[in-house]
């Protein structure tokens, strides 16, 4: 096995394995949902509820926010072994990918704001990051998911690095994303949707780096055999 080629296979399981801790750091975070208060609530219910649950708080915060820098790891990653920084669709998964992880963290930010100016008694840096933690839902899915799997699809339905079932399913999160993102904007109701759209985009990714740590093990498995 040549030098190029151990490099290679090392990096997709370095991908693939940012994909799969992403996806369990994610997946912690949206399985157990704090019990927030309604947009609606008095400020002295969303002050309760930030000494109540502060602490899990601050471990939902890191979870969200270092599972999304692994899944934003994975998706550029995957543009560069499929080669995609040579075509336009490369750079919308990437100015996509680079929108997912500051919404996050601007969410995360929000959430520590709040934190910040309960324990601090700011009652009106309080309200407004609660207040603003409940746009993320609708400007999420409308740009920066939408624009990542558009882009992952495009890149992905000529390359060979997975199999083209991938990208079709790239470019249906992407419509799914944009059209529930649209609605959410007039029926919140919908926006529990958004849920299951979330855990879907979390399938697509651990399928993904699945897919590409087995087979980065079956080819240095067969390089080995022949030798």
């Amino acid at each position: 096995m040549t030098t190029v080629a151990i490099a290679s296979r090392t990096a997709s399981v370095g991908v693939a394995l940012c994909g799969l801790m992403g996806v369990v750091f994610l997946g912690v975070y949206y399985s157990v949902p704090l019990p927030l208060p309604s947009e609606s609530a008095p400020i002295q219910e969303i002050l309760d509820f930030s000494s109540r649950y502060h602490d899990r708080i601050l471990f939902n915060a890191w979870l969200q926010a270092s599972g999304s820098l692994l899944a934003v790891v994975f998706f550029v990653a995957l543009v560069h072994l499929a080669r995609g920084f040579e075509r336009i669709a490369g750079w919308i998964a990437l100015l996509g990918a680079g929108s997912v992880l500051a919404m996050s963290l601007l969410d995360v930010a929000l959430v520590l704001g709040a934190l910040q100016g309960a324990t601090h008694g700011h009652v009106a840096t309080v309200q407004t990051c609660f207040d603003l933690t409940y746009v993320f839902i609708h400007v999420f899915p409308i740009g920066s998911a939408a624009a990542t799997f558009f882009g992952l699809g495009g890149v992905l339905m000529g390359s060979p690095v997975v199999p083209r079932g991938f990208a079709y399913s790239a470019f249906a999160l992407a419509a799914a994303f944009e059209i529930l993102g649209f609605i959410g904007l007039f029926k919140p109701a919908v926006n529990g949707a958004m849920v299951v759209l979330l855990g879907s985009q979390e399938l697509w990714i651990a399928a993904a780096a699945v897919f590409l740590c087995v087979m980065a093990i079956r080819s240095r498995g067969g390089v080995i055999c022949d030798s």
